[in-house]
């Protein structure tokens, strides 16, 4: 599915409701069970990735399975339906975002 800082390609479906940007840069709003579209500048098949900022906070529901990074670096593996967790190291609520972001 592309290289690892684009996680997702033209046509594969959307599992997570949010910004993603396409290999020209153009960010769109994408919502889960949608398609990945072509590239809105050239209309040919491209790779997406989740915007720069893009986050999850503990306690929140995880829709994509995937490695994750908080805050403080730690990376943890979540499966979907899972929920994200507090700071391993300190137990504290903390900000999650897709490895290779």
């Amino acid at each position: 599915m592309g290289n690892q800082q684009y996680e997702h390609s033209t046509d594969d479906v959307v599992e997570e409701t949010g910004a993603y940007t396409c290999e020209a840069g153009i960010t769109k709003t994408l919502y889960k069970g949608d398609k990945f579209p072509s590239c809105p500048e050239s209309e040919v098949s491209t790779y997406w990735k989740h915007a720069e900022g893009h986050h999850h906070n503990s306690g929140e529901p995880v829709t994509e399975a995937g490695t994750y990074v908080d805050e403080d670096g730690d990376e943890l593996e979540l499966a979907e339906g899972s929920t994200f967790p507090n700071c391993p190291k300190a137990d504290t609520p903390t900000q999650w975002r897709h490895a290779g972001h």
